[in-house]
């Protein structure tokens, strides 16, 4: 069984000190794999493939992570779910976790009406067509995971614009709410993706409210 924490909203800070302890406890096998699911106030983050040097060029403060990848944006109305997920413990890589990833999201898309496309390396995330509605990068320390995926559902899009997210025209990128013409219940989304999560991992998912974990 998976345990999928609710923890909206949570500071960036915050939820990065609590994976950052979950991976170390999930690879001493205190605890099963987990899934954090939460929303940020406006955060702009640099993965390993950022050159810190660059960070003067933007107007905006660059906080670097592990995660893979370049520069990504969270803030309201995006969905961010973060895996703790022992990779040897289920005999998987991290690119095999990616696409089981991406296929619970691309199936949670096509409940919209939308045609979503998994893709890798440089444009690893998924895609509709030739935009970018979700963006990721994982990280990986001890037999562990841990950073995820970003989900845009209601998100401002222009706030993509003071960056160049993963090296890309910040004009790529695209929200659920854009591609349908309508806000997005986000609630109703999660249930949707947690749904499809649990049959692309083939067993249950038991949601939890964060307050839950004792400190």
């Amino acid at each position: 069984m998976i345990t999928l924490l609710n923890c909206i909203p949570m500071d960036y800070g915050k939820c990065l000190i609590m994976q950052r302890e979950m991976n170390e406890i999930r690879n001493e096998g205190r605890i099963g794999d987990t899934i954090i699911v939460t929303e940020h106030n406006d955060t702009y983050t640099g993965g390993i493939h950022f050159n810190g040097e660059n960070a003067g060029n933007y107007s905006v403060s660059i906080l670097r992570v592990e995660r893979g990848g370049n520069l990504t944006y969270h803030g309201k109305g995006q969905l961010v779910l973060y895996f703790i997920i022992n990779l040897k413990d289920r005999g998987i890589n991290v690119k095999n976790l990616i696409e089981k990833v991406q296929t619970a999201l691309n199936e949670t898309l096509l409940t919209y009406g939308l045609k979503g496309e998994g893709r890798m390396y440089k444009e690893t995330g998924v895609w509709v067509e030739n935009r970018k509605i979700c963006s990721i990068g994982f990280a990986v320390k001890g037999f562990s995971t841990f950073h995820g995926i970003a989900v845009n559902l209601n998100t401002d899009l222009s706030k993509f614009f003071n960056i160049s997210p993963c090296d890309l025209d910040p004009g790529v990128m695209t929200s659920l709410a854009k591609e349908i013409g309508h806000p997005v219940d986000e609630r109703e989304f999660l249930e949707r993706m947690t749904q499809n999560l649990s049959r692309v991992f083939g067993e249950e998912i038991q949601v939890r409210d964060c307050k839950s974990i004792k400190n």
